[in-house]
């Protein structure tokens, strides 16, 4: 397996080559993360936590590797981590607790920011004085569509065996995943679905997960940046 800039992501084993599309309009992106986020309900904001605490473990790991040459993008990587944690973590008696409604508003910035039409950071040239932000942006976004694209199920399970300890009575599950729901609920079209959806093959465990295209150009363009791109 090619390690690359989404090593760095554990519960990932590789992304399946995208299918040839049309270039997509900025406008339809940010309304189509837009959409995403805004709807980032309580179960949702929880399980994006979790897996973010889980990915930052992993990016520590890299880390500790010695001359590892994915030390610089896994600690930029922590870097626009940290920034998401900060965002969405508040100060309570007992110590740092997520709060649930911080995330639809804090997703829903950045899709804004980084993909409205006047400045599509994907379009933006790349080099080693701006690869960090755009790493961030574009990790901030592909984190969301992770979330947005798991079932029910596998928030369920990610929950009840993670650190908030939810009685998994209280949780929906046998539903489809949020992108599903929004096409189905009319909140998507199959335009903006299609910008939003992760296409999966494989078994369990072993699948390839397809990402929008303009994600994987937008990841292609970071990894060149930081000399990731392998040689051919």
């Amino acid at each position: 397996m090619s390690k690359r800039l989404y090593l760095a992501l554990p519960f990932l084993l590789f992304f399946a080559s995208a299918e040839a599309q049309e270039p997509a309009k900025p406008r339809t992106v940010e309304a189509a993360l837009t959409a995403v986020a805004k709807h980032l309900s309580p179960p949702y904001a929880l399980y994006l936590y979790q897996s973010l605490t889980r990915q930052i473990l992993s990016n520590e790991a890299i880390l500790e590797r010695p001359g590892s040459p994915y030390a610089l993008t896994a600690n930029d990587t922590l870097w626009a981590q940290e920034i998401i944690s900060n965002s969405i973590l508040a100060e309570g008696e007992d110590g740092q607790y997520v709060n649930v409604d911080r995330v639809p508003t804090f997703f829903e910035g950045l899709a804004q920011r980084y993909m409205n039409a006047s400045h599509y950071w994907p379009d933006r040239e790349i080099t080693k004085e701006t690869r960090r932000e755009q790493l961030a942006a574009w990790y901030s976004l592909y984190l969301m569509l992770l979330v947005g694209n798991a079932t029910q199920d596998e928030i369920a399970r990610e929950l009840r065996n993670g650190a908030f300890n939810l009685d998994p009575q209280m949780l929906e599950t046998g539903g489809p995943s949020l992108v599903d729901r929004l096409k189905k609920d009319g909140v998507l079209t199959n335009e903006t679905y299609a910008l939003v959806q992760i296409q999966r093959k494989g078994p369990a465990g072993q699948e390839s997960l397809t990402f929008p295209l303009y994600m994987d150009r937008w990841k292609a363009q970071i990894e060149s940046a930081y000399d990731l791109t392998p040689s051919p």
